[in-house]
Formats: C-alpha cells, sequence, structure tokens
C-alpha cells in the first residue's frame, strides 16, 4: 500500500475512478436549456413574439458593433471632414421592453459632429432587437453603454 501510494498508481487509480463516475451520471436538465438556448438567436415564446435570452444578446450586439465599426472604418474615415487622430464614441441606448434598440446619446472625444452623426444614420439606424431585461417576470427597459475607439492615421 505505501509503495503504491508514493509511486503514484493510487492518484491515478483514484483520477480514473472519479472521471467513471462522473461520466455515468446522467445529464441535467440545464444542460439541455443551456445548449438549446445557444443554438439559436431567435425563438418563439408562449405569445408568438420572438424571445431571445442574454447570451444571445451578447453575441448579436458584439456581431452588430465589429460589423459597422469596419464599415464606419472603410467609408468615414477617410472622409476630409476627420482629422488625424484616435476617437473615443460614446454610444448610450436603451433596450425598451418590447426589445427595440433606441439611441439615446452618442459623443465624440475630441468632438467631431460629423464622425457621431455617420455612426448614428449607418450604425444605430440598423440596431438589432434584442432581449429585454425581465423584472418580476416583466419585460423593462434597460440602459446600456458602448464605447468605440477609431484612429485615422492619415489625412
Amino acid at each position: 500500500m505505501k509503495d503504491s501510494l508514493f509511486s503514484g498508481k493510487l492518484k491515478v487509480d483514484s483520477a480514473l475512478i472519479r472521471k467513471s463516475k462522473i461520466q455515468e451520471q446522467p445529464k441535467k436538465d440545464t444542460d439541455t436549456i443551456q445548449k438549446s438556448s445557444t443554438d439559436s438567436t431567435l425563438k418563439q415564446g408562449t405569445t408568438g413574439q420572438p424571445v431571445m435570452n442574454y447570451q444571445d444578446n451578447n453575441k448579436v450586439w458584439k456581431k452588430f458593433v465589429d460589423q459597422y465599426t469596419s464599415v464606419i472604418n472603410k467609408e468615414t474615415l477617410p472622409s476630409k471632414k476627420i482629422k488625424r487622430g484616435t476617437y473615443s464614441v460614446l454610444i448610450e441606448y436603451e433596450i425598451g421592453p418590447d426589445g427595440v434598440v433606441t439611441t439615446t446619446n452618442i459623443t465624440s472625444t475630441p468632438s467631431s459632429e460629423y464622425l457621431v452623426d455617420q455612426v448614428r444614420e449607418k450604425m444605430m439606424a440598423n440596431a438589432p432587437q434584442l432581449a429585454p431585461l425581465i423584472r418580476n417576470g416583466k419585460p423593462t427597459k434597460s440602459l446600456k453603454k458602448q464605447l468605440l475607439v477609431f484612429t485615422k492615421e492619415k489625412n
């Protein structure tokens, strides 16, 4: 027994036993719920309205931001209306009880009205519908912020 303990055989055996016990346990319902919730971004709720979960919100929003950031980099930054430098654009938006994204405020540091207008027109006008925040079983609006950084190197 002492030789088994110090040679490492006992540890390996106990690890195999633990692994086999874990594999034999039936999967819980939560595993199937999590898997099904990440398989699709849009589902039908009991009222027939599309329902999304928060994991999907993050994925959808990230994909949206990445797509439109590249659009603004290609189409807007080359304009002579934007000076050379790095711009931080803060987008404040709200997800309504119906999931509609509404822009509340867009600011740029350093100030660039042209860049703010382009973000509002090209990006936020095409914002995706997201799942609303649920409080006490009822959908409510939620306020969110997104910071984008754009850098123009040449005029």
